[in-house]
């Protein structure tokens, strides 16, 4: 029972992150003033990933969802949040997994905050960030997670002309605090848990104040073995997600 609670308690920490960070942002779709401006984004697109150890083997496929943006002071300071929200299938296969539901419905939320200062220029800016995330895949009997994660990363964009620019992401994140589900079950995961998070993609300028942009992500997933759960458990896994998204940026 302490151990179901303190997944419900954290997973409702990390809707709130993502949900109120999120309406955040939205509200500020504009520039105020020289010294306070708001990037924000909304965009679509599809992912596939693949969690794999020992005797146990966890696919999800899906399409998604993503808002975000980042309130910059100064041209110097940010504080962002991107948000993505999944919907698709999860597969799972293997003699460590064997007594689970096969094909199941998945639902994805992938959040992450971040603090950041601007050490590069104005047009082509390069913010070196701290980094707090919620990474959580729920199914209706497969295999889920629900993970916070803190670690450091940066983004960025380079001017290619007057109207394109190169954006790009990258971050490092320690999983302090995780589980798996197993259908109706939880089991903790045990520590020295790793991910690794990237993007890269392009943003054209339609106007003054619209772009479109189309970018690529992904993440590497380097996990520890979790406690067994109703005589469930996943091994020492490696995984991996990768994926494509579109939108417009303000």
């Amino acid at each position: 029972m302490k151990q179901v609670i303190s997944v419900n308690t954290y997973k409702k920490l990390g809707l709130s992150f993502v949900l109120v960070g999120a309406l955040g942002v939205s509200a500020n779709a504009i520039c105020a003033s020289e010294n306070y401006c708001t990037d924000f984004y909304i965009g679509a697109g599809g992912y596939y990933e693949k969690i794999a150890g020992q005797g146990a083997n966890v696919e999800n496929v899906g399409g998604l969802f993503s808002i975000g943006g980042a309130d910059i002071f100064f041209n110097r300071v940010q504080f962002g949040l991107d948000a993505r929200f999944g919907y698709g299938s999860n597969s799972v296969s293997g003699a460590s997994l064997s007594t689970l539901s096969k094909d199941n419905r998945l639902f994805q939320i992938d959040g992450i905050a971040k603090l950041g200062v601007n050490v590069a220029g104005v047009n082509s800016p390069l913010f070196i960030n701290f980094l707090l995330g919620y990474d959580m895949a729920k199914t209706n009997g497969g295999v889920g997670r629900d993970f916070m994660i803190i670690g450091a990363g940066f983004d960025g964009k380079i001017a290619l002309s007057e109207k394109m620019k190169l954006i790009y992401s990258a971050g490092y994140g320690y999983v302090f605090n995780g589980v798996y589900s197993f259908g109706k079950s939880y089991a903790d995961i045990n520590e020295k848990s790793h991910v690794v998070m990237f993007s890269l993609g392009t943003q054209a300028k339609v106007s003054e104040h619209v772009s479109l942009y189309f970018k690529g992500f992904g993440k590497y997933y380097n996990l520890n073995a979790s406690n067994t759960a109703n005589n469930v458990s996943m091994p020492k896994s490696n995984g991996w997600q990768a994926g494509l998204e579109a939108g417009i940026a303000f």
